[in-house]
């Protein structure tokens, strides 16, 4: 009865989201994210920040044995187009076939990931300020155990194995290597990230909270909040606040999906991107508005749980609609091409 039960929900899923539309890879994306802010949120943050953070996660694997639900279901039938696009892999799958092909043993693969890993464990341990383990080191080990996996994956969802490898891959070369560096180098960058900000974000915050009735100031990265019982309360902007993550992750995905699902044109490409960015900033802009306003309202203590909950469901939002919608224009792009006289 189970298995009739799951064979009917495995069904129901592949009628909603059907191989190959932009629905279901847009959920791969979606799954993928949920899976690592779940893991994210349960490291980082509170009690109450770990139970939505389990919640993510649960929810992100569940949606990712439906995508992949085994070698053993029967498999639907490819069309002459997929086995077609299939056989044309996209430029990230044959740029890690190459490395692959290169190192020529699954098992230097493994080492490798391990590798990663334990120099993240050992490198927190022994010489970090800091030995608890925190994002960056989630990210780094994250990126190790999708190595050490990737030829199994690879086998059976090679796509989709390549999707995650490069997703992970470029969030530590966006996210990781850049504070490893600043970590070491306090002056690299600085007057940059201060100018921003001050001017993009402390700033624009600062005035928003005025326009809407709640008085605050800014000098640099800090804000002081005036909150409704008549308390000041200083919020100091950190590069968590300043977007960095969300910017990161949004970059990592966007170019994971070009290199690894569709091939757009590149005027196309330029805007979406511009876009995405765009809607980046202003979700992180949207987000601390509203932190502010829960804090003015409900206090302190809101105001640390709105911080630690609002910023990834915010970001969920608005990507997942981004996705979406880029993914249904891929879609009627990929028809369109299909339909077009081939030149000679």
């Amino acid at each position: 009865m189970m298995a009739l039960s799951w064979e009917g929900l495995i069904k129901g899923f592949n009628g909603a989201f059907p191989q190959e539309s932009p629905r279901r890879k847009l959920l791969s994306i979606v799954s993928i994210i949920l899976l690592f802010e779940g893991i994210s949120v349960v490291i980082l943050f509170s009690y109450q920040g770990k139970v939505v953070g389990v919640f993510s996660i649960v929810l992100g694997i569940f949606l990712l044995i439906l995508l992949f639900p085994g070698p053993h279901k029967a498999p639907k039938p490819v069309t002459e187009d997929v086995q077609k696009r299939s056989l044309e892999n996209p430029p990230g799958v044959k740029l890690i076939d190459a490395i692959m092909k290169r190192v020529k043993n699954d098992y230097i693969v493994m080492i490798a990931g391990a590798t990663i890993i334990a120099l993240a464990l050992v490198y927190n341990f022994a010489f970090s300020a800091r030995s608890e383990i925190g994002d960056l080191d989630t990210l780094t080990m994250m990126l190790g155990g999708m190595i050490m996996v990737y030829p199994f994956l690879a086998r059976k969802f090679k796509i989709e194995a390549a999707f995650s490898l490069l997703f992970l891959g470029l969030v530590v070369l966006f996210l990781v290597v850049p504070q490893a560096v600043t970590s070491y180098r306090h002056d690299a960058g600085s007057s940059v990230g201060n100018w921003y900000v001050h001017y993009m974000l402390a700033a624009p915050f600062s005035g928003i909270l005025n326009l809407i009735g709640i008085p605050s100031s800014s000098s640099g990265n800090i804000v002081v909040l005036q909150f409704h019982d008549g308390t000041h309360q200083a919020l100091g902007i950190s590069a968590y606040c300043a977007g960095l993550y969300s910017f990161s992750i949004f970059l990592a995905a966007f170019f994971s999906f070009v290199l690894a699902f569709e091939r757009l044109p590149a005027k196309i490409l330029a805007v979406v991107l511009g876009a995405g960015l765009l809607i980046a900033y202003l979700g992180n802009l949207f987000r601390m508005v509203m932190i502010g306003i829960v804090g003015y309202y409900r206090g302190l203590h809101a105001l640390l749980w709105a911080h630690e909950n609002a910023g990834w469901i915010i970001f969920l939002s608005w990507s997942a609609v981004f996705w979406y919608l880029l993914l249904g224009y891929a879609s009627k792009h990929a028809v369109r091409s299909k339909g077009a006289p081939e030149a000679n």
